[in-house]
């Protein structure tokens, strides 16, 4: 232990009034009296417990779930403990591991709605890489998890367990270890859909993760049989060895609640998680062009003022908040230096947007620096590099090999800064990020400048200088990005792979299985934003089924809603759909009713007020045809509905149904207008359930 580790007795009298006298082992058994049962109906936070045991382990116990003798670990191995102490704290019970070299604290807090754990370690020089306070649990009772993607792609979704194969591997080893790896909130459900979701509410210095494996066995001759498999979970911070001041360091509390529905309890963890970190989840819900997935990286001044005169052209007008130059206007880390396309660069371009009352929007990838550029050839000691001190390549796009610049290094910091101060100067007031995930790489295994700090911490340092650049009434939009070190400066944010105009698993599966399961934190961290839709029919591989389905689903969510399509290009058909996937201003998320259930149909659920009404999307995003029924108490708890089939513009009554059977083909969705009374949706009435009239007329005055 080194000179400044703090001495067992003073460590003690540091711990607090509420430790009392603290006992050697055995001492404490039922910390708080199970929960009683719950009504099942509707959504209930119950009351999780801990129970300690006198070795110094212990149970959570939520009612049919359990994870029992967790304990805490380091670097995935127990804590190798030479004395325990246990006694109360403030908020519950406190458990103290004595190791050879230094202290683990454990504090088990009963909290309002919730319980949690926090830790401290003391007497280490170092911060190990991996610590979890609760770790190396055994899993009783669950059936399906919840695995939230560390960020753009996912992958995100409820899953259940994989089982043992009687598979017989012959001369070879056969592999039935599993691992799974969840980020930000995490979930675990039983049959009867009890509900612990695991999250905390901090994430500006550490990467939190959840992690459940299983220790599987075999017997027989040549390892015929399964044998008995344990699943365990453990929670806990990425802390990337960082020297520690004073040999010490506190980390945030992990938060565990407990409820009777999956998606609800996943939703009041994000809620409290939103609030926590002062999440910009009020901004006005973002309806855009961007230039890239029609025009690639051709587009140019040219281009945008064709498009500002067609736009002008537009009988009724196309009602964009804005309008986006993404990628090809400079060689990716000199976003200052506009290339041929932009002959007097940027300013006369943001200018000519404002001017037809657009927000101009601009693209930018603050850690990328392609190999070609002058930050490259002039910085090269800016960039992340491995231990002998050579740059590591990130990526290799057709200009050339790219390279991820150092956020810890202080020139990097004020070339960052002078980026997006500039552009603002220019009249920029929407910001499109990318590839923020370059500046976010874990520290051990790289050199960077400092080697002080975590990388959520350089990376948090970096996203504090953009925010404080664009000012706070700009909109920012990040892609291809970590989700939560975001979470407070970002408005909107990319959740999903590229659809590119094509039906593909990479694409736009990967776009509904993310919408989908990444809908309970849509307006509640950001505005979810599925990627742009595409109308048009140059240049698109997707049918005209999939194109309706895919700008429905986008438009029934509640989050960005965005195109890349020439308008002058598209039928008067298909403009008309574009109007009316127009959002309102004040974010409104869609419910998924059947989340989590056995319904092979996507279904989405969006409320309007006035009159008091539903929009019922149900979309097959298989590839057969699907017949299935849906009960409307349990869509919208009401017993019955005047149904209207609704393509946007026209409707069809289908009479006062409680419930309904639907056939759809392979890609298709159907629109429904649920009506309290017997009326049928106005003819400019909106996916979002805003009255175009209104508006148009709103804009006339």
């Amino acid at each position: 232990m080194t000179k400044k580790a703090i001495e067992r007795r003073n460590f003690l009298k540091l711990l607090g009034t509420g430790i009392g006298s603290l006992l050697t082992l055995p001492h404490y058994a039922n910390a708080f009296e199970y929960p009683a049962a719950i009504d099942r109906d509707r959504f209930k936070i119950g009351k999780p417990q801990w129970i300690l045991h006198n070795d110094g382990t212990f149970d959570l116990v939520a009612g049919r779930i359990s994870l029992q003798n967790c304990r805490p670990t380091i670097d995935g191995q127990s804590i190798f403990v030479r004395n325990t102490f246990m006694g109360d704290s403030p908020k519950g019970k406190r458990i103290i591991y004595e190791l050879d070299r230094g202290f683990v604290m454990l504090d088990l807090k009963v909290n309002s709605g919730s319980i949690s754990i926090g830790a401290e370690l003391s007497g280490m020089p170092r911060a190990p890489y991996w610590f979890c306070p609760l770790g190396e649990a055994t899993v009783n009772g669950v059936k399906h998890f919840f695995k939230q993607g560390q960020g753009f792609g996912g992958p995100t979704g409820l899953y259940e367990f994989q089982k043992p194969s009687q598979e017989e591997f012959g001369n070879e080893l056969g592999e039935q270890a599993w691992s799974y790896d969840s980020y930000l909130t995490t979930g675990l459900i039983s049959a009867e859909n009890d509900s612990l979701v695991v999250g905390t509410f901090e994430h500006n210095d550490f990467v939190q993760k959840s992690s459940l494996y299983n220790r599987p066995h075999r017997r027989g001759l040549v390892d015929r049989y399964p044998d008995v498999e344990s699943i365990f979970f453990e929670t806990g911070f990425v802390t990337e060895r960082i020297p520690l001041k004073d040999d010490f360091i506190k980390l945030p509390d992990i938060y565990i609640y407990y409820g009777n529905k999956p998606y609800e309890t996943l939703q009041h963890l994000a809620w409290n998680i939103s609030e926590n970190l002062d999440a910009r989840k009020d901004s006005k819900t973002s309806y855009h062009w961007d230039s890239f997935n029609e025009f690639q990286h051709d587009f140019d001044h040219e281009k945008l003022t064709k498009l500002l005169t067609s736009l002008e052209s537009m009988d009724p007008e196309i009602l964009l908040d804005t309008i986006l130059i993404n990628d090809g206007y400079a060689i990716h880390g000199d976003w200052l230096d506009t290339n041929d396309k932009w002959p007097k660069g940027l300013e006369p371009a943001a200018r000519d947007i404002f001017q037809r009352r657009y927000r101009a929007g601009i693209w930018v990838a603050p850690f990328m620096v392609s190999e070609e550029s002058k930050v490259f050839k002039r910085h090269k000691d800016w960039l992340i590099r491995d231990k002998e001190g050579i740059p590591i390549p990130e990526w290799n796009f057709k200009e050339g090999t790219h390279y991820a610049l150092d956020g810890s290094h202080p020139e990097v910091k004020r070339y960052i800064q002078k980026v997006f101060r500039t552009f603002r100067k220019m009249g920029f007031t929407f910001y499109k990020t990318e590839f923020m995930d370059w500046g976010h790489k874990p520290s051990v295994g790289i050199e960077r400048y400092d080697k002080t700090k975590t990388s959520v911490q350089i990376f948090t340092e970096i996203l504090n200088i953009i925010r404080e650049e664009i000012g706070a009434g700009s909109f920012w939009l990040s892609g291809t990005s970590p989700y939560a070190p975001m979470i407070g400066y970002v408005d909107a944010m990319r959740i999903a792979n590229s659809i590119n105009c094509e039906w593909e698993q990479n694409g736009v599966g990967n776009m509904l299985q993310e919408s989908y399961n990444c809908q309970y934190f849509n307006n509640v961290f950001w505005q979810n934003d599925p990627d742009v839709i595409s109308l048009r029919n140059m240049n698109c591989n997707l049918t005209n089924t999939e194109k309706t389905s895919l700008a429905y689903w986008s438009g029934i969510l509640g989050g960005v809603v965005s195109i890349s399509d020439r308008f002058s290009t598209l039928t008067d058909e298909q403009l008309e759909t574009w109007r009316l996937l127009l959002p309102h201003e004040r974010p409104q998320s869609a419910t998924l009713p059947y989340w989590g259930q056995d319904k092979t149909c996507k279904v989405a659920l969006r409320r309007y007020r006035s009159p008091k009404a539903w929009g019922l999307l149900i979309f097959n995003d298989t590839e057969e045809t699907v017949t299935e029924n849906f009960v409307f108490s349990e869509i919208n708890e009401e017993s019955s509905n005047w149904v209207y089939e609704w393509t946007l513009g026209e409707s069809m009554g289908l009479g006062n149904l409680s419930e309904i059977t639907v056939t759809l083909q392979k890609h298709e969705s159907k629109l429904f207008y649920l009506s309290d009374g017997n009326d049928s949706p106005a003819e400019d009435l909106s996916i979002s359930g805003i009255r175009l009239k209104k508006v148009y007329r709103k804009q006339d005055t």
